[in-house]
């Protein structure tokens, strides 16, 4: 198992509501892309979160799966949302 881990940091001129609605599709692209059994979003509830207040999970069967994610056409449409809505947008992978 993989575990994708992105941690986001919103620009101010983006809703709460706004953010919410990205990460519902983010959390539909396991439906999508093969190879993702789990997905978990949400705000941080770390006080150390330097600006990173929403981020997701997605765990992977092996890593395989997870180089095939970037590329494919679903995660592009969310990943050009999440571009658009953040500030900041840090990956962190482990095995």
């Amino acid at each position: 198992m993989i575990d994708h881990v992105v941690l986001l940091q919103p620009k101010a001129e983006f809703t709460e509501e706004e953010i919410t609605t990205v990460l519902s599709h983010v959390q539909g692209l396991q439906q999508s892309i093969p190879g993702i059994v789990e997905t978990r979003v949400g705000k941080n509830l770390s006080v150390n979160d330097q600006g990173h207040v929403y981020g997701f999970l997605m765990r992977f069967i092996d890593e395989e799966h997870l180089k095939a994610y970037a590329p494919h056409p679903a995660h592009q449409v969310v990943s050009k949302e999440l571009q658009k809505i953040c500030e900041s947008i840090i990956d962190f992978d482990i095995e």
